[in-house]
């Protein structure tokens, strides 16, 4: 079975009730992580209709693949199967093309490229749809070739040889097309027709690593608590060790009871980590530093502990007790990773910092400061700087500093300048590297720069200003 969803990602600004139709239509940036992220729900939810369910693999997908041999019996057979899978999408709102067949190739073909035809005699026949048993090469012959999911190279040869529907490539010599086209070609043809089968990459929801506790009466001691949140924490950490995998970040919640208030008041407690552990002894240890800093609003009624993200745990091998008996690089690093995670609990996330390079032509703002612990989505996401860029100085000065410097030719490289009243005769000289900012920043910035090296070894990092031709220094190397 395949489930397409014909306008996605773009349908998911149609969730709304029809009296919200007439409001202005807010146009979103495009996000592919958190669309692939919503076709994984989706797919989670499909697995009440098959216990094998899979994203389709594609740069842009819009698909949901179903292995749903020997279940239709269970919902009454293939048409009533379709029939409720379109309906439960149908309730949230998302028109869907759904289509059983022997095969995925086929059924994929059909709700991409199926058409249903106009007219009174054809009323009736259109999705959800269901190829008949072995008649998955009928169906696919009056579709165009691209209903083979074949790559785009691929599609436009054959084009070029005129060949534009499937029954078209039926009819050619099957030692011919391995020739020309090579292998794909032929594995996605038998994959559509049954003659080859086709693995499905089936999708599998993320363990969900948590634990609750509730008192018989609500609890104001803080032992009490802080042994209760222990035992939690040890459970949780016990469950990412069985699936090989640590925190990165851990959520407490703690509903207490107020007197001002009729229900619960939840306080949140967030432990981010440095690198993923299932250390039930240092999750503790950072989620109690937080919560020695709370003020509860009212006695415990209920405590709950989460993983909310997870991360393979790193392996490191053992060392051997050979050597000076010094520090090993692994062992700084495990203490560098504590540090961080102690110092992110007691100042929180947003003071632990470090630099990161940004695209930008003005130096002084190619860098900002982000958290240490990100997100776990975005961790590794680091640009590799180009190789081609000219060496950068080691020290870069808050702000470029004015000196006085003499030249031989109006806009060539200094032959010497005065720094802080002391002069220095240059050398040697390399550039210049010329830095200009872009139209839509206002005021434009334009420089050259130029690497110098000093008759007595210092090198610098001087630059031209081109609107007025003072010099300035910027770094030093």
């Amino acid at each position: 079975m395949c489930i397409r969803l014909p306008d996605w990602p773009l349908q998911r600004l149609t969730i709304a009730r029809p009296e919200l139709k007439q409001l202005p239509v807010a146009i979103l940036p495009d996000d592919p992580a958190a669309d692939r992220e919503a076709l994984e729900t989706l797919a989670t939810e499909c697995g009440r209709f098959s216990p094998s369910v899979a994203v389709e693999e594609s740069t842009m997908p819009d698909s949901l693949l179903l292995d749903v041999t020997g279940l239709a019996d269970l919902f009454g057979g293939e048409v009533s199967l379709a029939a409720a899978v379109a309906d439960h999408f149908q309730q949230r709102h998302l028109a869907v093309h759904v289509a059983v067949a022997d095969t995925l190739g086929a059924a994929w073909a059909v709700t991409h490229f199926y058409r249903v035809p106009q007219g009174p005699e054809s009323a009736g026949t259109g999705f959800p749809w269901v190829v008949p048993p072995g008649g998955s090469l009928a169906a696919l012959r009056p579709l165009p070739i691209e209903a083979l999911r074949l790559a785009d190279e691929a599609v436009d040869l054959l084009h070029q040889l005129g060949i534009r529907r499937i029954e078209q490539l039926e009819a050619l010599p099957r030692r011919e097309l391995a020739s020309r086209f090579g292998p794909p070609l032929l594995r996605r043809w038998d994959q559509a027709v049954g003659r080859a089968a086709e693995p499905l990459p089936t999708h599998r929801p993320a363990p969900q690593f948590r634990a609750d506790w509730s008192p018989p009466q609500p609890t104001a001691r803080r032992d009490t608590i802080e042994a209760a949140l222990e035992q939690l924490i040890g459970q949780v950490a016990a469950e990412l060790a069985l699936e090989d995998r640590g925190a990165m970040r851990l959520d407490c919640r703690l509903d207490c009871t107020a007197t001002d208030y009729a229900g619960m008041v939840p306080v949140p407690v967030c432990v981010g980590l440095f690198e993923p552990t299932a250390s039930a002894r240092h999750l503790f240890e950072l989620a109690q530093v937080q919560l020695q800093r709370l003020r509860l609003p009212g006695p415990l009624a209920a405590l709950c502990v989460t993983a909310a993200a997870t991360a393979p745990l790193i392996h490191r091998q053992q060392e051997m007790p050979f050597g000076d008996g010094g520090d090993s690089p692994r062992q700084h690093a495990r203490q560098l990773a504590a540090l961080v995670d102690r110092l992110c609990s007691r100042l929180g996330r947003r003071a632990v910092v470090r630099a990161r390079l940004v695209a930008d032509a003005q130096p002084e703002l190619a860098w900002r400061r982000d958290p240490l612990l990100q997100d776990s989505r975005r961790r590794g996401m680091r640009k590799a700087t180009p190789a081609d860029l000219p060496p950068r100085p080691l020290r870069l000065l808050p702000r470029p500093l004015a000196l006085a410097a003499a030249s031989l030719v109006p806009d060539g490289p200094p032959l010497q300048f005065c720094l802080r009243r002391q002069p220095c005769r240059v050398a040697h000289t390399w550039g210049p590297e010329r830095i200009e900012t872009g139209w839509w920043r206002g005021r434009t910035v334009g420089r050259d720069y130029y690497r110098v090296e000093t008759t007595d070894g210092r090198r610098f990092w001087l630059f031209r200003r081109l609107r007025d031709g003072r010099w300035f220094a910027h770094g030093v190397f």
